[in-house]
């Protein structure tokens, strides 16, 4: 059956939006969080928990109280990973010779640690699918995406693909999965019943690095190595906005709330948060000069959306206080 094609109909493509404030800088964390893979940079998340940031640093996985400023190890591992994730009271982590590593952070204990490819594992997602069934996803350099069980970590599939994948994510009712990687095309995938593709979005002119579904699961964004950021419409397939950065593009993260925010990441210094309701507004945090053009290693949004974290290496941690009440009582931004 033939797939129908992506819509390009009047986008919201452009380099420079319209100037707004939606963040303010509320602390700064000397908490040396690394990475191991000049691209893969999603190595900062947070959890159901309220004030927790997880990082990696070195051959740690580490969890962090920014109120108390005190960080506990979570995981010693024998590798440094190049991917870590946290999402349903667990946290996993992979590294560059296939090793996986899964955390029970309710339980307080280590339920899987094993090597289950010979290559690098670029990125982890843990999620639902539409029966509700908890799942890693693993996506891995050998041009899988293999899946597994939470939390008995049994081996539930593998969906092949004709390149590496870099990124790969469910959405939030589980029904489909987005995936990108070594090509330009974005791989739309359905999981009632199996993992099927049932669309494929092609916009970038280069490599994607990392995906995420909006809030709703009515559009996803995808971060590629040309420095652009396509946002699209799940339902008919159509392209939402086309954003552009001067460098090339690491992670990208909706907020998980009605704040309706989308943040990416630049290779290195600048930071894009921009308005998720009309795409024509953006603030761009700019971690120089006093930094001097830090490697950012990843962000993260705090399970309210009252706080956006960015992870800047060694150099540590920057919280950012997000106006929720204004974003939830106003249907634009406050423009500059």
């Amino acid at each position: 059956m033939a797939r129908r094609q992506p819509r390009r109909s009047s986008p919201n493509y452009c380099e420079k939006l319209n100037e707004a404030i939606f963040v303010r800088k509320t602390a700064f964390h000397a908490q040396p969080n690394t990475i191991q893979h000049w691209q893969l940079r999603d190595l900062v998340a947070s959890s159901e928990t309220i004030n927790e940031v997880f990082c990696v640093n070195n051959k740690s996985t580490l969890r962090y109280n920014t109120v108390t400023q005190e960080s506990s190890v979570v995981q010693d591992l024998s590798y440094s990973p190049t991917s870590m994730t946290v999402g349903h009271g667990f946290l996993a982590s992979g590294g560059q010779g296939g090793q996986l590593d899964v955390f029970n952070l309710r339980s307080n204990s280590s339920i899987f640690s094993s090597t289950v490819a010979e290559n690098v594992i670029n990125s982890l997602h843990i999620g639902q699918t539409r029966s509700a069934d908890l799942c890693l996803l693993v996506s891995n350099n050998d041009c899988t995406v293999k899946v597994y069980d939470l939390p008995g970590l049994t081996h539930v599939t593998s969906i092949d693909f004709p390149v590496a994948i870099n990124y790969s994510t469910l959405s939030p009712d589980g029904s489909c999965m987005v995936c990108v990687g070594d090509c330009n095309p974005v791989y739309l995938y359905g999981t009632q019943g199996g993992f099927r593709l049932i669309n494929t979005f092609s916009e970038a002119s280069d490599s994607g690095m990392c995906c995420a579904w909006n809030a709703s699961g009515t559009a996803f964004a995808t971060a590629s190595q040309d420095g652009s950021v396509c946002v699209w419409e799940v339902r008919m397939g159509k392209l939402l906005a086309k954003l552009v950065a001067p460098r090339a593009c690491r992670a990208v993260k909706f907020s998980r709330s009605a704040i309706d925010l989308l943040c990416y990441t630049e290779h290195e210094s600048a930071v894009h948060v921009v308005d998720a309701r009309t795409y024509d507004a953006e603030q761009v945090l700019q971690m120089t000069p006093a930094l001097q053009a830090p490697d950012l290693s990843g962000i993260a949004f705090c399970p309210t959306g009252t706080r956006l974290y960015v992870g800047l290496g060694d150099a540590g941690v920057v919280e950012y206080s997000i106006d929720s009440v204004g974003r939830r009582s106003f249907g634009a931004s406050s423009l500059i």
